[in-house]
């Protein structure tokens, strides 16, 4: 069973908004960044890691941008040594079947294998790992404390990309009545979130309107920000 995660999803739900994951992911985030871009970019086994998996375009840009560039400077040094000779294996199998019946397919089996290279982040494995324990613990505190059932109800549900990993692992870990109770609950959450932001976005932009001087409410205000986060997910987007 993975670890529990009670206290940190108690958290995220006491503070509200369009989805507790989303809270819960940009504060682990975060707090990743922070500490690589401190000690932990030195520490042996996080060295083994960044060198096989690197980072993605935005943790890479987002490290770049903080202030320990000599640790980005040194982890990057040895994932470029770690990376230099897969690149030069996927092009050699590549060139060595130029001009040949089988070109085509290992260009494609290059791609791919190059592809992969630039797919992998260490930070974003992390996050996966912890997105588990989080969906894995909302799951257990609905089935087993009678308490959260309430705090679930009265929640707006989940940003959509969020809402399908807890389906899927709903659809894993429950049976019978059990996953056919919360896939009700969960889908009356969902559906009056979006209802209520599709009415919340049309005022929003009734706000900008030329000619409309009113201010609107908060919920009218902050509309366009809810709705993206509820598309896609994301930090930057909470409202």
């Amino acid at each position: 069973m993975p670890k529990l995660e009670i206290s940190k999803v108690h958290d995220a739900y006491r503070q509200g908004g369009e989805c507790p994951l989303c809270l819960l992911e940009a504060s682990a985030e975060k707090a990743l960044l922070i500490s690589f871009q401190h000690s932990r970019a030195m520490e042996p086994d996080v060295r083994v890691r960044t060198n096989r998996e690197g980072f993605c375009a935005e943790h890479v840009r987002r490290l770049y941008a903080g202030k320990n560039k000599l640790g980005l400077g040194l982890a990057i040094h040895t994932r470029l040594q770690h990376v230099l000779p897969e690149v030069a294996a996927a092009l050699g199998e590549a060139e060595k079947a130029a001009g040949g019946r089988d070109a085509k397919q290992a260009a494609v089996r290059a791609a791919a294998r190059l592809s992969g290279i630039g797919e992998s982040c260490y930070v974003c494995g992390l996050l996966r790992q912890d997105r588990e324990r989080w969906i894995f613990t909302i799951l257990y505190l609905w089935s087993k404390d009678p308490e959260f059932p309430p705090v679930f109800r009265a929640s707006r549900g989940f940003c959509i990309p969020h809402f399908a990993a807890m389906v899927n692992e709903a659809a894993r870990s429950m049976r019978g009545d059990r996953l056919r109770s919360w896939l009700a609950e969960a889908g009356t959450l969902m559906r009056e979130s979006l209802e209520a932001l599709e009415k919340d976005l049309h005022a929003f932009t009734q706000l900008h309107q030329a000619g409309n001087r009113t201010l609107g409410t908060e919920a009218e205000r902050t509309a366009l920000g809810r709705t993206l986060q509820k598309l896609a997910g994301g930090e930057y987007l909470a409202g």
